[in-house]
C-alpha cells in the first residue's frame, strides 16, 4: 500500500549512488533482487566521483565519503545506521611500501584518486608521526598503473583485493587495522547523505528509501555466500576469501560506529586537517530540523 501510494506521489526519478566495489554489494542486494521501486535510479561509479556528483547536486541520495560529509555536514544529512565501517583490518584499503613507515619522509606516494577518507587517514597518520612524504594523486587500478619511480602507494577497494600486494612490496599495511590499533574504534570509510533540501521537501521519500536500506542490506546479510560466490568471479579470489572479507565490513551505524566517525573527524581537527568541529545530523522524518542524536 505504501509503496504503490508513494509510486503514485513520485513525479520524476530519484537518484540514489552507489559505490562499483564488491564491498556495497550486500547493502544492495536487496534492491538488486525485486526492492528498487520504478521511479529509483541507481548511478553507479567510484567514491570519488560519487562525492563530485553528490556535492553538485547530480544525486539526490548516495554513499560519500566520511571526509566529503565533514566538508559538507552543513548541507547533508546522514542516514541513519548505515556505512561502510571496520574494526580491525578491512583487506580493501592497503598503503604498500618499498620502506618502513618512518622512512617515507621526502619519498614519492600516489594516493589513489578514488577515495577521499582513505587518502585523508594516510595522511592523518604521517600528520601525526611528523612524517612528509611527497604526495601525488593517481589512478590506481593494477600493477601496471604503478610507476618505477613510487615508493609506496594506497591502494583500495576491488584493486586492493586483487593484487598480490604482499610479493610485490616488502611493507603492506591495512590502514582500519592501523587506526584500530591506535584507537580501538571502527574505522568509517562511507556513510550515506542526504540534501538537507531534498530532506526538507520530501521527507517521505527519504524515509521510504532509508527504509529500503535497511530491507536490502538484512536481505544480503542472509545471502552472503551467494553474494562472496559473485564477488569472487570480480576479485578471482575464492569464495572462502569473499566471505571472510564481508564478515570483516560493518553496514550499520551504531554507537561505536559514530564514536569512530566522531574520533576521525576530531583527530583531523586537532591536526588542523579540518577548520571546524563536525556535529553528526541524521535525517529523522519525524524532526525535519534534523537535530543531531549525539549528545
Amino acid at each position: 500500500m505504501i509503496q504503490s501510494s508513494l509510486n503514485n506521489q513520485v513525479k520524476q526519478t530519484v537518484t540514489v549512488g552507489r559505490i562499483c566495489f564488491a564491498n556495497t554489494d550486500p547493502i544492495y542486494y536487496g534492491i538488486d533482487n525485486g526492492l528498487k521501486p520504478s521511479w529509483l535510479d541507481i548511478i553507479t561509479a567510484p567514491p570519488s566521483v560519487l562525492n563530485r556528483m553528490f556535492s553538485k547536486g547530480k544525486l539526490d541520495i548516495s554513499p560519500v565519503s566520511s571526509v566529503a560529509y565533514a566538508e559538507h555536514s552543513n548541507e547533508w544529512l546522514l542516514l541513519p545506521d548505515i556505512s561502510i565501517s571496520c574494526l580491525g583490518d578491512v583487506l580493501s584499503v592497503l598503503l604498500v611500501s618499498k620502506y618502513p613507515f618512518e622512512k617515507l619522509h621526502n619519498k614519492n606516494i600516489i594516493l589513489t584518486d578514488e577515495s577521499a577518507s582513505a587518502a585523508k587517514l594516510v595522511k592523518l597518520f604521517f600528520t601525526i608521526k611528523k612524517i612528509t612524504p611527497l604526495f601525488k594523486q593517481g589512478a590506481i587500478k593494477h600493477s601496471g598503473d604503478i610507476p618505477k619511480n613510487v615508493d609506496a602507494l594506497l591502494v583500495i577497494g576491488d584493486t586492493a583485493l586483487k593484487g598480490q600486494w604482499e610479493t610485490r612490496y616488502k611493507y603492506v599495511w591495512d590502514l582500519s587495522g592501523m587506526w584500530e590499533k591506535n584507537t580501538g574504534l571502527p574505522f568509517i570509510f562511507s556513510v550515506w547523505a542526504v540534501h538537507k533540501k531534498f530532506a526538507y521537501e520530501k521527507p517521505e521519500i527519504v524515509t521510504h528509501i532509508s527504509n529500503l536500506f535497511q530491507l536490502s542490506k538484512k536481505a544480503g546479510k542472509e545471502k552472503i555466500e551467494e553474494i562472496a560466490i559473485s564477488c569472487s568471479k570480480k576479485i578471482m579470489k575464492d569464495t572462502n576469501f569473499c566471505i571472510n572479507y564481508y564478515n570483516k565490513l560493518c553496514y550499520d551505524m551504531k554507537i561505536s560506529e559514530i564514536n569512530g566517525l566522531n574520533a576521525f573527524f576530531d583527530a583531523l581537527l586537532k591536526n588542523n586537517m579540518i577548520k571546524n568541529k563536525i556535529k553528526l545530523t541524521f535525517f529523522n522524518h519525524k524532526d525535519l530540523r534534523a537535530r543531531s542524536k549525539i549528545n
